[in-house]
């Protein structure tokens, strides 16, 4: 570090920041996140374990992932671990040599398994916490009597005690939702500060109405895709799914290809997710206890009303008749929300409920709690 010194309060500028990220197994809102951290710390390369898969170029930005992997031997067995998901890492984080990386004065980790690392005793650790894996806890009794549920039980308990004893090697936490700060506080016991994911507000256009509802995410079962499908499949109106596929089951997809009300795009660029966001006609989103959820946000930036899931922070953000509406997740609930927003519409702007969410806020709060919690960690 140079410059001004603890007594003087350091400034973001004087301090080496680091960000690492765990394995990009698709570009979605976690990518998102680091990427637009990184440019709000200055930093022009996120580490990660493993080369991202898909293997497209960062949509988000320009942040480059580099691969830790490259430096821990045996190199071939590390690669190999790295492709098998998130059951190896903790032990991958855990080998990385930060000395090898220009010994940071602040390493921000995002993601449950980067907690893993261990730092040099002078550099700060902040995690920015998406969840604690939520397969670990709060939707542990969701899975655990399915066949893979039930012969995964020993490798989950393991993995829980593995998440609990890396805990401690964090210095503080940011979490991107209250919920996540009640599951922080819940599961850790540790407090943390609230950082919204930023948005970047001015990119987003409200371009007219075109009559479809529009889903963006992948087409996963916590997404509650099943149920959107089955909401619209015989419906009037229609549905545009944009994302990639995810883990929904084939009949799932086979329903989507017969139906004629429903047009599946696959993964789309920046870009055109904007596009259909500013000419959709509402969004539809029923992600499960959703940590924060970046679509209802993005929907109301670009304008539209959101019809969310009654749960998690999208249920907290949305309230009824003023920027969407709220729903079971059940098929039959989704479609009653579709006819009260097309019997009554919504009363509030959208707009108006997005300005907390800019990016110069989140750059602001990112940059001013790092250089505290650093001033304060100096001194120890």
């Amino acid at each position: 570090m140079t410059g001004a010194g603890p007594e003087d309060g350091v400034e973001l500028a004087d301090l080496d920041v680091a960000v690492a990220h765990w394995h990009v197994n698709a570009w979605g809102g976690a990518e998102y996140l680091v990427t637009r951290l990184a440019e709000a710390l200055d930093c022009g390369q996120v580490y990660t374990v493993g080369s991202p898969d898909p293997d497209d170029p960062n949509p988000y930005g320009d942040v480059a992932f580099v691969d830790v992997t490259d430096g821990l031997s045996p190199r071939p067995l590390r690669k190999l671990q790295a492709r098998a998901g998130r059951v190896f890492e903790y032990a991958l984080w855990e080998d990385v040599d930060w000395r090898d990386y220009g010994h940071p004065d602040v390493l921000v980790t995002s993601g449950a398994t980067t907690r893993a690392v261990i730092t040099p005793d002078d550099t700060l650790h902040v995690n920015y916490c998406h969840s604690p894996p939520r397969w670990f806890y709060d939707l542990y009794h969701d899975r655990k009597d399915s066949l893979t549920g039930i012969l995964a039980r020993p490798l989950v308990r393991y993995l829980r005690l593995r998440d609990a004893t890396v805990d401690r090697r964090v210095d503080r936490y940011f979490a991107n939702s209250p919920v996540i700060a009640r599951r922080i506080r819940k599961y850790y016991q540790r407090e943390s500060e609230v950082l919204y994911p930023p948005v970047d507000i001015d990119a987003y256009d409200d371009a007219g109405d075109d009559g479809f509802y529009l889903h963006l995410g992948r087409l996963d079962e916590e997404k509650g895709v099943p149920a959107i499908v089955d909401a619209f499949a015989e419906s009037d109106h229609e549905l545009v799914l944009a994302g990639g596929r995810g883990d929904v089951s084939e009949a799932v997809m086979d329903r989507i290809r017969r139906s004629e009300t429903i047009d599946y795009r696959g993964f789309v660029s920046e870009g055109e997710k904007r596009a259909l966001l500013g000419t959709c006609r509402a969004v539809v989103f029923n992600g499960r206890n959703e940590d924060f959820g970046i679509v209802p946000v993005e929907a109301n930036a670009s304008g539209k009303a959101c019809l969310t899931r009654d749960e998690g922070f999208p249920g907290q953000f949305v309230t009824d008749g003023e920027n969407g509406y709220c729903h079971d997740g059940s098929p039959d609930d989704i479609t009653a929300a579709v006819e009260r927003f097309e019997g009554q519409g919504i009363a509030g702007s959208p707009r108006e409920h997005v300005e907390t969410f800019a990016f110069d806020a989140f750059r602001e709060q990112l940059g001013s709690r790092v250089t505290a919690w650093y001033d304060e960690f100096s001194l120890v």
